[in-house]
C-alpha cells in the first residue's frame, strides 16, 4: 500500500472516531437533558428523588427539594399569620366601631336625660336672683356659676360626639364679620367682666363664604380660651384681615403664652397648659379640640403663633364673600304689648329686622314666607296645649335654619320636655340679655343639632 492510500485510510479512521465521538456526545447530551428534565419535574410535583439514589445528582436534588419543602412550609405559615393578623384587625376595627357607637349612645342618653332637668334648675335660678335678699345674693351666683360649668361641659361633651360621628354638617352662605363679631363678644361679655378682661373687635366691612353658626361657635370657643389665659386687667382681640383672596380671622391675648414643647398637643382633648391642679375655673381641656373639629367640617385649618410671657394668636383662613345686603331677620309673637315691644327693642338694637305679632294666625304667615328667610322666631309659651305652638311647628318645618327660642314665664318639665321635641330652646320671660343674644349667635348650629 502506497503512503496516498495508508494516509487516506488513516484519515477515514479518524474521521469516523471523531464522528462516532460527536454522535456519543450528542447522544449523552440528550440523556443528561432527559434526566434533568424528569427530575424537574419530580421537583416540580414535590415527589422527593431518593429513588435514584445512584445518580450522581441525586444528593444536591435531595437538598433542593428539602429546601423546596421547608420554603413552602414557611410560605404556608406566613400566610397563616397573615390571615390571622388580617381577622384580628378586622375584629379590632368593629369592637372599635361598636365602642364609638356605644360612647355616641351614651352621650346623647346624657343629654336627653339631663339636659331638661337642669335648664328647669337655670329657670329657677335665675328666678331666684330676681327675688333673692341681698345677704343671699351671693350663694345664688355661685349655684349658677357650677350651674354654667357642669352645662358647659355637657354640652361640649356633646358636641364632640356629634363632631366625631360626622352628626353635623356645614351650611356655607356669604357671614358679614361685624355683625357675627358684636354677637360673638356679647355672648361672652359677661364671662370677660368677670375676669377683668376687655374684649375688642375689628371687622370691618369684611365678609366670608362659611357656616355662621359654626364660625360663631368656633370663635366663642377662642374667645374663651383667650379671657381665661388673659391676667386682669387684660386685652383680647378678634380682628379679620384680608389676606389675598382670604379673610384671615385672629383671636390675640397678652397672656402666659404657650411653650414650643406644648404647642402640638393644644388640640387635644382634655390637655390643658398651666392646670395641673384641674380648676375648673381654667376649663376642662375640651374647647381647643371642639375648635378643631369645627375648623375642619369648614374646610380650613386653626392655626397658633405664641412666646411664653408674650401673649398667644389663634387664626383661620376663610374665603371671601361680598357683604351681604340684609340684616338678620326676627319673627316675635307675644300677646303681652309691653313685653313684646321691649323684646323687638332689644332685638332691632342687636341689627335685627323684627317682625312682631300678637296673633299666631299673622305670625306664622311670616314664616311662611311673607318676609323671606328668618334667622329667630321667638315665642311666649305658658302652657303644653298654647297654640302658639303652631308658630314653632311651622318654623320647624319651613324655616329650619332659624333658631327656635321658646319664652315661658314657669316652665314645668312637659313644656320643656315638649321644646325640645320641637328643636326649640326655652328661657324664661323676659329672656336676660346675654343668653339671648348667645343663643342668637349659635343659631345655625342648634339648627342643625335639632336636625340630628
Amino acid at each position: 500500500m502506497d503512503a496516498i492510500q495508508q494516509l487516506a485510510l488513516a484519515s477515514g479512521i479518524a474521521i469516523g472516531g471523531l464522528s462516532g465521538a460527536v454522535v456519543s456526545a450528542i447522544l449523552q447530551r440528550r440523556a443528561q437533558a432527559r434526566e434533568a428534565r424528569r427530575l424537574a419535574g419530580l421537583l416540580a410535583s414535590g415527589s422527593s428523588p431518593s429513588a435514584d439514589a445512584a445518580h450522581p445528582l441525586s444528593p444536591l436534588l435531595a437538598a433542593i427539594s428539602q429546601r423546596m419543602t421547608a420554603l413552602h412550609g414557611a410560605h404556608d405559615e406566613h400566610d397563616a399569620q397573615r390571615r390571622q393578623l388580617s381577622a384580628d384587625m378586622v375584629r379590632l376595627m368593629h369592637q372599635t366601631d361598636g365602642a364609638m357607637r356605644a360612647k355616641d349612645r351614651f352621650l346623647a342618653a346624657i343629654s336627653h336625660d339631663l339636659r331638661q332637668p337642669l335648664q328647669s334648675m337655670d329657670l329657677a335660678l335665675e328666678r331666684l336672683r330676681r327675688e333673692a335678699l341681698p345677704a343671699q345674693a351671693g350663694d345664688v351666683g355661685q349655684l349658677q356659676a357650677g350651674m354654667r360649668t357642669l352645662t358647659d361641659v355637657l354640652d361640649s361633651l356633646l358636641l364632640l360626639s356629634q363632631l366625631d360621628a360626622g352628626a353635623l354638617r356645614a351650611q356655607a352662605a356669604p357671614c358679614e364679620l361685624q355683625d357675627l363679631f358684636a354677637e360673638v363678644l356679647a355672648a361672652q361679655a359677661e364671662a370677660a367682666q368677670r375676669a377683668g378682661v376687655a374684649l375688642l373687635a375689628h371687622a370691618g366691612r369684611q365678609a366670608v363664604y362659611t357656616d355662621p353658626g359654626m364660625l360663631a361657635g368656633l370663635l366663642g370657643r377662642l374667645i374663651d380660651n383667650a379671657i381665661k389665659a388673659s391676667p386682669r386687667g387684660g386685652r383680647v382681640l378678634l380682628a379679620a384681615r384680608r389676606h389675598g383672596g382670604e379673610i384671615r380671622i385672629e383671636v390675640r391675648d397678652g397672656g402666659v403664652g404657650i411653650a414650643p414643647i406644648h404647642q402640638p398637643r393644644v388640640f387635644d382633648e382634655f390637655f390643658q397648659v398651666g392646670n395641673p391642679e384641674r380648676d375648673h375655673r381654667k376649663g376642662f381641656g375640651l374647647g381647643l379640640p371642639i375648635v378643631s373639629r369645627l375648623a375642619a367640617l369648614l374646610g380650613t385649618r386653626v392655626e397658633l403663633r405664641s412666646r411664653l410671657h408674650a401673649g398667644s394668636c389663634f387664626w383661620l383662613p376663610l374665603p371671601r364673600a361680598s357683604v351681604l345686603q340684609r340684616p338678620p331677620r326676627a319673627v316675635l309673637l307675644d300677646a303681652d304689648a309691653a313685653q313684646r315691644d321691649a323684646l323687638a327693642a332689644m332685638l332691632g338694637s342687636w341689627g335685627y329686622a323684627v317682625h312682631a305679632e300678637a296673633a299666631v294666625d299673622a305670625a306664622c304667615a311670616r314664616i311662611g314666607g311673607g318676609v323671606g328667610a328668618v334667622d329667630a322666631v321667638l315665642c311666649a309659651i305658658d302652657a303644653d296645649d298654647d297654640p302658639a305652638w303652631a308658630l314653632i311647628r311651622a318654623a320647624a318645618s319651613r324655616q329650619a335654619q332659624a333658631a327656635r327660642i321658646v319664652l315661658c314665664s314657669a316652665p314645668g318639665p312637659a313644656l320643656l320636655e315638649l321644646a325640645a321635641r320641637h328643636g326649640a330652646q326655652a328661657l324664661s320671660r323676659p329672656p336676660a340679655p346675654s343668653k339671648l343674644r348667645s343663643l342668637l349667635a349659635q343659631r345655625p348650629l342648634q339648627a342643625l343639632r335639632g336636625a340630628a
